[in-house]
């Protein structure tokens, strides 16, 4: 375990030498984008902590209630992916399409939920955080009532892509403001909450959007995510405050006209990807992306696994979901708790010497039990039996899938401060790809090899 974790760190300092010219500057300008020149002004050198004004010092009560909303933002983008996957037979009859179709319209969504932070990361870098939140959702809620109105499939297609650019504003964003209020020891528990609200999103919204379809139809399913949309973007008004915050020794000199506004605001959407030339970044990003893939992959199919074999209808497929709530829930709580702990326990052991890789450990924990159980739970489906061995499997899998991905995200914010939002939302793109991919072939892959092989 040592020597790995010795290794990403040699393959760190080591990747330095081998990026070409081109990829520095790219990652140089990153490092304009999300921090500021710490050497600069160094005549008077800034200690955060006699800084009032740093969000790092505002009281606790401010720091939660921000970041509680801020995980919010970050559970409607998932929620709004998923909450319609028991009622996807509704509408493809409406619609009269066929299923891959409407599954089409979650890989799509999943497939902005990875581009679009690339452009929010680094423009709540230039203009603030606070009113990316809000803007994005007032937009994201408008979106959403259309696509309840809709009668063409076009048009419900259309406004769902727009419902994926706005949605993914907080999961884009958050890692960022996570690093902007909280202190190195405070991030891992800081980062469980947010992430909770990421991975949370997709396993209760089937629960909700299962008894909304069976008792009020699918359009309500929209509507009610217009009534959560409009109440969080007021939330987000009254709780989140602006925590881009640049003491004002740091501070560029106000901009002499429109074109140099318009310069600073210039950035290149693509170049924090660059960042994943980074040996110790792609390393941690492969395991919870796959992870993450694997996950949309249970939750695409669950509907068409447990209806068929258990003869469930639509509510209580709905409930399946909350199996895989639970174990997100808890995986993101221990994996929060134990984080911060573990991560101190090993800077006692090293004589008080920090390194972000000691973040990694708690790893080891949650990647066997991905294993484990994804091969019962599809085991017990091919056998057919009782329908609580295979929730039960599904509820490890989701657990050991939390806490990898909370623990993850923790390292990678504590190992990039200054590029936090930009690296969260590298995490994010790669996510959302394999989600996009895992679930737009589920259906196929397991009319291929049964649930079992699959």
């Amino acid at each position: 375990m040592t020597s790995a974790i010795e290794k990403i760190q040699s393959n760190r300092s080591s990747s330095s030498d081998t990026v070409s010219t081109v990829f520095r500057d790219n990652v140089k300008e990153i490092e304009e984008i999300e921090g500021y020149d710490e050497g600069k002004n160094n005549s008077t050198e800034y200690n955060y902590k006699n800084d009032p004004l740093n969000p790092v010092n505002w009281p606790a009560k401010k720091k939660m209630s921000g970041l509680i909303v801020v995980s919010m933002n970050s559970f409607m983008g998932y929620f709004s992916s998923a909450v319609y996957l028991p009622a996807t037979h509704d509408i493809m009859n409406y619609f009269q399409t066929d299923l891959t179709t409407i599954n089409s319209t979650i890989a799509l969504f999943l497939l902005t939920n990875a581009l679009a932070p690339l452009v929010w990361a680094p423009l709540s870098e230039r203009i603030g955080r606070r009113w990316i939140y809000i803007i994005a959702m007032a937009i994201y809620t408008v979106c959403t009532i259309i696509c309840g109105i809709s009668t063409k499939l076009s048009v419900f297609y259309a406004f769902r892509v727009l419902q994926g650019i706005f949605a993914c504003a907080g999961q884009a964003v958050g890692g960022g403001s996570v690093s902007d209020i909280f202190e190195p020891h405070e991030r891992g528990k800081a980062m469980g909450i947010y992430i909770l609200g990421t991975i949370l999103g997709p396993a209760v919204a089937p629960i909700t959007g299962g008894y909304i379809d069976q008792y009020l139809g699918w359009r309500w399913i929209f509507y009610i995510k217009t009534i959560m949309g409009g109440l969080l973007t007021v939330l987000s008004y009254i709780f989140i405050k602006e925590t881009l915050y640049i003491p004002n020794a740091k501070q560029l000199p106000p901009p002499k006209n429109m074109k140099e506004r318009l310069q600073r605001l210039k950035f290149n959407p693509f170049g924090s990807l660059e960042m994943l030339l980074y040996p110790d970044i792609l390393m941690v990003c492969i395991p919870t992306s796959v992870s993450f893939g694997w996950f949309y992959f249970l939750v695409t199919i669950l509907p068409s696994t447990f209806g068929p074999i258990y003869g469930f209808n639509t509510g209580t497929i709905g409930l399946c979901y909350l199996a895989g709530g639970i174990g997100n829930t808890a995986g993101s709580i221990v994996a929060g708790a134990i984080s911060d702990k573990l991560y101190a326990k090993a800077v006692a052991k090293n004589n008080g010497v920090a390194q972000t890789e000691f973040r990694l450990r708690p790893m080891y924990i949650g990647l066997p039990l991905i294993i484990l159980g994804s091969t019962m739970y599809g085991w017990f489906l091919q056998s057919g039996i009782h329908w609580m061995g295979p929730l039960a499997s599904y509820t490890i899998t989701t657990f050991g899938i939390m806490f990898t991905i909370t623990v993850a995200s923790a390292y990678m914010v504590d190992s990039n401060h200054t590029k936090a939002a930009s690296v969260v939302s590298v995490s994010n793109f790669t996510r959302n790809i394999c989600g996009m991919i895992f679930s737009l072939t589920a259906v196929h892959i397991r009319g291929a090899l049964n649930d079992g092989w699959s």
